[in-house]
């Protein structure tokens, strides 16, 4: 046994499963959780019975923690978690100091609660058993045939609890919480098998949050790997949702394979640019959501002008490819016979040029001082401080989809881990 382990053990009626437990992990320090009724116990019988099995437990080496009421799980658990910042404190001294918390001793209600209180401790579960128990098998355990009979890490059983937080935080776009949960809990758990399957949704999120970043190579790279990791996914996660997941990351990796390949402003970025302003707006971040759809809207000009037109950049556009009389117009702005065009210069020049893209634009509403694009230029992330309302949102959404000729379906989008979501 560990030298450095501090028990957590409930006290009962009987003695002897406590010095069994205290036999068996020799600790250093020990933490009695007792009833009023049974604080006595402590120095009256557990510690002489103890000392007679070869184990002196002096009183400096031991604490008491009461639970006024040990039939009341509320009130159990309200006093249990003073103990959290005690374990959290010894556990962080070192690999060599454990925590075992043995819940054999006291109330149904008390080892219940110290149950659910110690599930989200770094910590072993113990509870002491015995060969021979009263009435035909079924009482108590026969003093001095006591066994420890479990010592188990709670998290290789529990650990399906954070891979439901896990969800939770995956649906509503919290990619990198998400991450950090399966991250914490992969470093509590024991179990080779339930670390790689924690692994692979560390993986799945990690893979996502730079996608939502536009890191798209580091988020191709980490795809790809949850795709060698699809055993352990559909281990973690059932095997329907597991392939439902694994066919929408293959989709995924085959957008940023194409985004990848594309030179930009390709079509391939513009649908991106809108997939990532519609998940902004699924989690009502407003401005953020707009703020893309304003460079969507951008480049969807740019991509018009580069392959219709073969203008290259709206940084540089010759002047000379301007047709009249737009071309007397913009003679002034010039610089060396080259141009550079903002949003509305480069759907003008489209609408010039006869394309329907800048056709399209005009008819749009996205002109003039009520334009949603006016509303962009007006928000925190742009020029002002007004903050952008979902009916803007929704306008220039409506607006961004026709002008790119998409809809909402033909967009890349993440899977969602519900049970019953498509």
């Amino acid at each position: 046994m560990s030298s450095s382990t501090l028990l957590i053990c409930t006290v009962g009626g009987s003695p002897e499963p406590i010095v069994a437990a205290l036999k068996q992990w020799r600790p250093v320090r020990v933490r009695f959780v007792h009833t009023p009724q049974t604080k006595d116990d402590v120095a009256s019988k557990v510690v002489p019975l103890a000392r007679v099995e070869g184990v002196d437990l002096d009183a400096g080496r031991y604490d008491l923690l009461e639970l006024p009421e040990g039939q009341d799980l509320a009130n159990c658990l309200d006093h249990l978690r003073q103990l959290t910042p005690v374990v959290t404190e010894w556990a962080a001294r070192g690999e060599s100091f454990q925590v075992v918390v043995d819940f054999t001793g006291g109330t149904k209600c008390m080892s219940a609660a110290i149950g659910i209180q110690a599930s989200r401790w770094p910590c072993v579960f113990s509870y002491v058993g015995g060969n021979e128990r009263t009435k035909d098998g079924v009482g108590v355990v026969v003093s001095g045939t006591e066994k420890i009979v479990h010592q188990t890490n709670p998290w290789d059983a529990l650990g399906y609890q954070a891979v439901e937080e896990f969800v939770v935080l995956f649906d509503q776009h919290a990619f990198l919480a998400a991450a950090n949960i399966a991250t914490v809990t992969m470093k509590r758990v024991s179990r080779p098998d339930r670390k790689r399957e924690l692994s692979s949704l560390v993986q799945l999120a990690k893979a996502l949050d730079a996608w939502d970043r536009f890191d798209h190579t580091t988020s191709k790279n980490q795809l790809e790997s949850v795709g060698k990791s699809a055993n352990d996914l559909r281990a973690v996660l059932g095997a329907t949702r597991g392939d439902r997941v694994l066919a929408g990351a293959a989709r995924l990796a085959e957008h940023l394979s194409q985004l990848g390949q594309a030179t930009p402003p390709s079509r391939h970025h513009v649908l991106d640019l809108l997939a990532n302003a519609r998940r902004r707006m699924d989690e009502g971040r407003f401005d953020d959501a707009v703020a893309r759809l304003y460079r969507a809207v951008e480049a969807i000009a740019q991509v018009a002008l580069k392959e219709g037109h073969g203008i290259e950049s709206t940084e540089r556009v010759p002047l000379d490819r301007v047709p009249d009389p737009l071309r007397d117009t913009w003679a002034t702005r010039g610089n060396d016979g080259v141009l550079a065009l903002g949003l509305q210069d480069a759907y003008e020049l489209l609408a010039a040029l006869d394309d329907s893209v800048g056709t399209k634009f005009q008819g749009a509403g996205l002109r003039g001082a009520k334009s949603p694009l006016v509303a962009r230029n007006r928000s925190i992330l742009a020029h002002g401080f007004e903050p952008v309302s979902d009916a803007v949102f929704e306008k220039l959404w409506t607006s961004a989809l026709s002008l790119a000729g998409a809809d909402a379906a033909s967009l890349p989008s993440f899977p969602e881990l519900a049970e019953g979501r498509l």
